[in-house]
Order: structure tokens, then C-alpha cells, then sequence
């Protein structure tokens, strides 16, 4: 755990089986943990790589400390010596993309087409990812804000046009990075969205001390959502904690089809909602290298379009949250055979091509949504089925498992046939994802897009500095 204090001569690389990094602050005394399925003891091979060859040595070691963090770890640089605190809790906007004028916050009453321009980038890009709301009783709760204001509407409500609205916001960043530059809406009015990340974590204190409804699982679903989307990733992952035990005690985790009780209505948005959870809870698992929040063998609640308990509905819309989930569950798998603990882990050549076989077959069924045909489009309006965000989504995400994949085994001797092998798989999976994203002609809003440049920045550099890979191409 503390090689980097070592001397250069006693380093050694981490085993593939090294389940993480413990950190000690000098603050508080507290510690926090981050797996390895986050990158981070490759970080430090990297890192040390650098202070081999640097003639600063020194310098690379008493900035240890930051140079093992990963994208997302809003509490590390929060406790970090280097961190300007207050920018971390601080105010997530800037001046002019917020209404300041003097207002009663329970009477902002703005007009519904505002409102649906406020909202409307999320529906494009986040929505069909996660599918967690239903559109019609939304847009009715943004005409009752319209005719009464937010004091007319319930708590969860609120919390939640918060989050949508907070995300399209941050949205509106990107897209106008991107050189796509609609005619901006009006400035929305500071109580439509979560100034700063601790108001937002604070909305959830009431909601979760009332007995557990949907529409509350929704409203912090959504929260935890906007933190992700903001890469305040271990506030996202806390709130993820709260959430998952409620889902398994309002029993989503439980096929709706099963059960009387629920008509399709409620199957559909229970469904939804599970599908949307367990998603989220993977990505922050990865992203942060802790344990599974969602087991796969505690869960029988079926794919959308795919009902093996009750009558099956091809809904064209739920396409993307079906490949998604069934990505996840392979997303899981990766993190089970590269971030198990010692003691259990199954970690054997054979299971790490069991493991590969599934995420080949998952990219297999995806395929056609990703590079689709004149015969892969709808009928009525001759266009994909899936966005172009969308469809870059699940190219990046192909790319994000296999180096997750195979970057452990970088850990092993330079000299060994593994380490060889590893290393030229993720520096093509490094360069095809970097290639997507920078033909991209999309708003690049998903988090883990920002994980995904900066871990293949980071093994094309290592690879070149290791002579295994061009510098002009590395450079390029």
C-alpha cells in the first residue's frame, strides 16, 4: 500500500490481485479507500515509470498524494492540502446561467414552454438511459409549477425537477463546446436547481425519513444522478447506498411480473427504475473500485422487451436501457475477477476468457444499433434507433471493459508473454476510444467519457515511455 514511499530500488509493480489503496488523511485521521478497478494502481505504475526516468524524482514524490487520485473523487480533493476547499462546496454556476433577480422561491411560477426548454436536453441525451420517470406525469408537474409554483407541488416533485433541471443545465456546457449553439433559453431561476452539491445532498434528509414510496426512490435516484452527471462521484456513490437498500425493500429487485399486486403501468415503471439503479450503481462500483451494491444472483426482474414472467412488449424507446443493463452485468463480472479480495477471488486465465466471451457477445447484440443499416432504421422516420450520443456511448463503454479488462495484467513482468499481449490490447482499445470521442459531433455530457480519455491518455503515454508504442503517435 505505501510503495510509492519507498526508495526506487525496493519498488515493485502491484499484483493484478491487489484489491486497492487505502489513504490516510492528515486532517482528520479518517482514511479512504479506492479499489483497484479504478485504475488506480496502474496510476502508480505510471507515476513511478515517470520518477524512474524524471530528473525531478523528488518533486514526483511529495506529490504522491494527488498523483494516485481518479477522475470523480469529489472527497479526496475536497481533504486535499492542494484542493481550494471552497471551490469544491461551493457554487456550481456561473453568473449569467442563473435568474438572480429578487424572487420568493415558493412563488416562481415560469411560464411551461420555459420550463420545457429547461428540461428538454435531458430528455434528449439522459432519459433514454435512464428511463427512470415517465414523461406524461412529469410534464404535468411542470404545467402545475407553471400555474402555481413549487410550493403547489409535492416534496419528491420538486427534488426532482430540481435534478432534471440541474442536469439539462450542465448539459448546455457541452453543447456549446461542441460548436452546436441553439438559442438559449432564459436563465432559470436559482430554486429549479441545486446551487451547490451539499444543498443537493441535503434535500434527501426528509425524504428518507418517511417510509419508502416510488416517487421518493425516484427523487433521490435523481439526485444521485445529478452528482454522477457533476463526476461528484463518492457523494453519488453514498446516496447509491441509501437507494439500493430501498429498492430491495420496496422489492424492485423482484420481477413485477410476478406479482398480482402491480398492474402494467407499475411493472413498466418499476422495471424502469430498477434497470436505471442497478446501471448507475455499476458505473460508480467501476468508476471508484468498491464492492457490488446489486448482486446478480439476488435479482430476477427481466430485461424490457424481454419478459420471461408475463406477456413481452417491444417498447423501441427501452432499447438503450436493455443494452445498458445487459452491459452492466457484464461490467460486474469485470470488476468480480479484477477486484475481488484475495481470499475469494477466481482469478484464472480460463474465467478471464469466460469473461471476454460475454462482453463479445453483448458488443455482438449491440452492433447492429451501433453501425446501423438502411434496414436497422424505423419505418416512419428512416432514422437509427438510437441517437448518435447513444450509439457513441456504447462503442466507449466496449472499450472502457476491455481495458478494465486487461490493464491489471500490466502489473505483471514486462518480460511475460500476459503483460505483452495486455498492453497492445489496451493501447488499441485506448486508440479507438480516443478516436470516437474526438469525432464525436455530440455533447460529450456522459461521466465516465472524462474516465475513459484520461485512462487512455494515460496508457498510450506509459506505453511510449516503455518503448512498446510511437511517441509522434502517443503525441498525436
Amino acid at each position: 500500500m505505501d510503495s510509492l514511499e519507498e526508495p526506487p530500488a525496493k519498488r515493485r509493480k502491484p499484483s493484478p490481485r491487489e484489491i486497492g489503496v487505502m489513504r490516510k488523511s492528515s486532517v482528520d485521521n479518517s482514511a479512504t479507500f479506492l479499489g483497484s478497478s479504478s485504475g488506480v494502481h496502474f496510476i502508480r505504475i505510471v507515476y513511478d515509470a515517470f520518477a524512474r526516468r524524471s530528473a525531478h524524482l523528488n518533486q514526483n514524490q511529495s506529490q504522491s498524494q494527488t498523483t494516485t487520485l481518479v477522475p470523480g473523487e469529489d472527497d479526496q480533493l475536497a481533504s486535499s492540502p492542494l484542493a481550494d476547499v471552497s471551490a469544491v462546496k461551493n457554487e456550481l454556476w456561473m453568473p449569467h446561467e442563473l435568474d438572480h433577480r429578487p424572487t420568493t422561491t415558493g412563488k416562481v411560477k415560469p411560464p411551461f414552454d420555459h420550463l420545457v426548454q429547461w428540461t428538454r436536453s435531458y430528455f434528449d441525451h439522459w432519459h433514454p438511459m435512464f428511463p427512470f420517470i415517465l414523461g406524461p406525469p412529469f410534464l404535468a408537474v411542470l404545467e402545475k409549477i407553471s400555474l402555481v409554483g413549487l410550493n403547489g407541488i409535492s416534496t419528491p416533485d420538486v427534488i426532482l425537477v430540481r435534478s432534471v433541471v440541474s442536469i439539462a443545465l450542465m448539459d448546455r456546457r457541452q453543447m456549446s463546446s461542441r460548436g452546436k449553439r441553439p438559442s438559449p433559453p432564459p436563465p432559470v431561476p436559482p430554486a429549479l436547481v441545486f446551487r451547490t452539491v451539499a444543498q443537493a445532498m441535503e434535500s434527501l434528509h426528509a425524504l428518507f425519513c418517511d417510509p419508502p414510496t416510488i416517487a421518493i426512490l425516484q427523487a433521490a435516484f435523481g439526485v444521485e444522478l445529478f452528482l454522477a452527471s457533476a463526476l461528484r462521484l463518492n457523494a453519488a456513490s453514498r446516496i447509491a447506498g441509501v437507494i439500493t437498500r430501498t429498492a430491495f425493500h420496496l422489492g424492485l429487485h423482484r420481477c413485477p411480473a410476478r406479482f398480482p399486486c402491480f398492474g402494467p403501468a407499475d411493472e413498466a415503471l418499476r422495471r424502469r427504475l430498477f434497470w436505471s439503479i442497478y446501471c448507475l450503481e455499476r458505473y460508480l462500483s467501476q468508476a471508484l473500485g468498491i464492492p457490488l451494491g446489486i448482486r446478480d444472483d439476488d435479482v430476477d426482474v427481466c430485461y424490457p422487451g424481454m419478459e420471461r414472467h408475463g406477456e413481452v412488449v417491444d417498447d423501441p424507446r427501452l432499447h438503450l436501457i436493455t443494452h445498458l443493463a445487459r452491459f452492466s452485468r457484464v461490467r460486474g463480472l469485470v470488476i468480480e475477477l479484477r477486484n475481488k479480495s484475495i481470499l475469494h477471488s477466481q482469478e484464472s486465465s480460463i474465467t478471464a476468457t469466460q469473461v471476454t466471451g460475454e462482453l463479445t457477445h453483448w458488443w455482438n447484440q449491440v452492433y447492429d444499433d451501433v453501425y446501423p443499416g438502411d434496414e436497422d432504421t424505423t419505418a416512419t422516420t428512416k432514422t437509427p434507433r438510437l441517437a448518435p450520443l447513444h450509439r457513441l456511448l456504447l462503442t466507449v463503454l466496449r472499450h472502457e471493459s476491455i481495458i478494465s479488462l486487461n490493464r491489471p495484467l500490466l502489473a505483471a513482468e514486462s518480460s511475460s508473454p500476459e503483460y505483452r499481449t495486455a498492453l497492445q490490447i489496451c493501447i488499441e482499445s485506448s486508440r479507438s476510444l480516443l478516436t470516437a470521442l474526438r469525432g464525436a459531433d455530440v455533447p460529450l455530457v456522459w461521466p465516465s467519457f472524462t474516465w475513459g480519455v484520461w485512462m487512455s491518455c494515460l496508457i498510450l503515454v506509459y506505453a511510449a515511455w516503455e518503448g512498446e508504442f510511437p511517441i509522434p503517435a502517443a503525441a498525436r
